[in-house]
């Protein structure tokens, strides 16, 4: 499958390099312009993964350039500050039913302390739902406020779940009583046993702390916590989303907090896993829709997972590229691959004004306008040793970190998804049930939970996958409408509709997908999209001029150039730009040649045709004609 991807992936490169070399090539021959280089620094197609994103990612810019990534990347993340957050509540709620198992009948018993001690409470192992150390942070801290919920802890929704977590830890062996859900229903009690572990309560549906041993039908139903629950919070805000963003692509919040290299380098490693993880499409995963809900809670995580080993396994090259990535992160720097592997550091009070100024503000749409501004000024204030604004002076490096921060934005997803107040009803729900739910650090985390990250991760692939495709059907069809454009004028037909009723086939042929992670539906799409179909002709050549030939769309130069590319190409000769960007002699001088061919033709060229005998009505009757020649023309 890996090997069919890759072709797929070729093939449409090639004709999209194809359709805007034919598009500059007329360009260059009317106005003299320069060319620009299309395939350049894309290396997605020949690498032996089936990360759809980074191949996305080369696709806009192969068709847009860096207008269109910086486009894509602030459509992106107005979806992920918006429509995404508002609705990855419901993704968790599916999901965690899914991993855990659970049919509607499954239930978590409320405390009973009857007899002294409470056997339904629930330890939940501090460490194991705080894999990043968030709860080691002060809240009240500036960079505590850029990780924490930004409204203090009060009643009302959402609530501010991190920083409860926070002050239980701080006031060990005092409970807060009566955790409410979105309902007002109260859930749980919840408190800190000063050593290691939250101790939770489990509260009925009527309120007390008796199960169905003291009030019949008193237990909560796993399905009724988590919904509940899930209403109660937000997953994350904007601020958390840009805050993870920088600290992903620099480790500017770790070096303020300040975090050890042990922990920056397990934060390395879980990002180069979640990468591969990436790398696996929907049709290559025989079980990514998981089965059907069972009656055996819990079953699912006792499964035989395939071999995950893999995933985990780094060799002595990967490992050096990671220690190399910590030593970054620990002095805030990012090196921009594609500007000569320059380093620059993020300017660490620029971010923390702009995350403070996002922290205070309430209104979405100044929000939105306040993160794209805080993006921007982080590229224009890059600091290069003594030096400040590299940005500035370096234009291209904002496209290094316009297709860095979209390629890792999965990352940074999962790691605002895996914070204590999203992992602690999941750990509720696998104790309550029977399970145990430890940890040694984060990846210990991310191989008990395995399935569950990648049914969500496949998740955010497809969201953010699906806001890109838009980009490139754009991109796409803009292009296909300039050889339209010139095709028709070859043809002179000068009706919209020819355009329209082109659209409109490609339309049918984009609303396909459904499935941005199935690589093979994916490739096949884009193949369709990239082709373009015979013209449809309206022109009739009179009968008496031709006989026993079907009406055929004509000959086009431009099509025909666009298949001498191809064959070009096929035959491994190079029809790009020169090094310097100076236009191909070879492809600007087929052009011409076709040109000046067709122009002679369409002028001068004649047909000689024979002419049957024919059955004719006269007068007197049926009669037939003599056979004869003629001349006629070619189109």
């Amino acid at each position: 499958m890996a090997e069919d991807s890759q072709e797929g992936k070729k093939k449409i490169f090639q004709r999209i390099e194809n359709l805007g070399n034919v598009g500059k090539a007329i360009d260059s021959s009317k106005k003299k312009v320069e060319l620009q280089n299309l395939m350049g620094s894309y290396d997605s197609i020949n690498k032996k993964s089936n990360n759809m994103l980074e191949y996305f990612l080369d696709l806009i810019q192969l068709t847009g350039g860096k207008d269109a990534v910086k486009r894509a990347k602030k459509k992106v993340v107005g979806k992920i500050t918006g429509e995404f957050r508002d609705g990855v509540k419901d993704i968790l709620f599916e999901e965690f039913l899914r991993f855990t198992n659970c049919d509607l009948g499954f239930v978590i018993p409320s405390s009973n302390g009857l007899g002294g001690t409470d056997v339904n409470q629930i330890k939940v192992d501090v460490k194991t739902i705080d894999p990043f150390g968030m709860l080691k942070v002060d809240p009240n801290t500036k960079v505590g406020s850029f990780m924490y919920e930004a409204a203090g802890i009060a009643p009302g929704f959402p609530y501010s779940t991190n920083r409860e977590l926070s002050a239980r830890l701080a006031n060990p062996n005092s409970p807060l009583v009566s955790y409410l859900g979105a309902s007002t229903s109260s859930l749980f009690d919840i408190e800190y046993d000063n050593v290691d572990s939250f101790i939770v309560k489990p509260r009925g549906l009527d309120g007390s702390k008796n199960d169905d041993t003291i009030t019949p039908g008193n237990d909560r139903k796993v399905t009724e916590f988590l919904r509940d629950y899930f209403d109660s919070i937000d997953v994350y805000g904007n601020t958390n989303f840009l805050a993870t963003l920088f600290n992903t692509l620099s480790g500017v919040i770790d070096i303020q907090i300040p975090k050890g290299t042990l922990d920056v380098d397990l934060e390395g490693k879980f990002g180069e896993i979640i990468k591969r993880l990436m790398g696996i499409c929907g049709d290559d995963d025989s079980g990514a829709d998981g089965g059907g809900i069972s009656s055996n809670p819990l079953s699912r995580l006792s499964e035989g997972e395939e071999d995950i080993d893999s995933f985990f396994n780094f060799g002595p090259q990967e490992l050096r590229n990671l220690e190399d990535e910590t030593s970054l992160k620990l002095k805030g720097l990012i090196r921009f691959v594609t500007c000569d592997a320059i380093e620059g550091k993020l300017n660490v009070d620029l971010i923390n004004n702009g995350l403070t100024d996002l922290l205070n503000e309430s209104d979405p749409s100044i929000q939105d306008m306040l993160i794209n501004q805080t993006l921007d000024d982080s590229i224009n204030g890059l600091e290069d040793g003594s030096d400040f604004a590299l940005g500035l002076k370096l234009p291209n490096i904002g496209l290094d970190f316009d297709l860095n921060m979209l390629k890792k934005l999965p990352i940074i997803l999962i790691s605002l998804i895996l914070t204590p107040k999203i992992l602690l009803p999941l750990a509720i729900v696998i104790i309550a049930l029977g399970g145990t739910f430890n940890a040694d650090d984060l990846l210990d985390l991310i191989k008990k939970i395995w399935s569950l990250i990648k049914r969500i991760l496949k998740k955010i692939i497809n969201f953010i996958l699906e806001v890109l495709y838009e980009e490139i059907k754009r991109a796409i069809m803009a292009l296909i409408r300039k050889i339209m454009a010139q095709i028709l004028d070859e043809r002179n037909l000068k009706t919209l509709a020819i355009i329209q009723s082109l659209l409109n086939i490609l339309t049918m042929i984009l609303e396909t997908l459904e499935d941005f992670m199935n690589c093979k539906n994916v490739l096949n799409t884009l193949l369709g999209l990239v082709t373009i179909p015979p013209i449809p002709t309206t022109i009739n050549i009179p009968m008496p001029l031709i006989f026993a030939t079907a009406l055929r769309p004509g000959f086009s130069d431009t099509r025909a150039f666009q298949n001498v590319l191809e064959n070009f190409q096929k035959s491994g000769l190079n029809t790009e730009d020169h090094a310097d960007g100076s236009p191909n002699q070879m492809v600007l001088g087929m052009y011409n040649m076709i040109k000046g061919t067709e122009k002679e033709r369409t002028e001068n060229s004649v047909v000689k045709v024979a002419i049957p005998p024919m059955t004719v009505i006269t007068k007197n009757g049926p009669a037939t004609t003599m056979p004869g020649t003629g001349t006629g023309l070619v189109v």
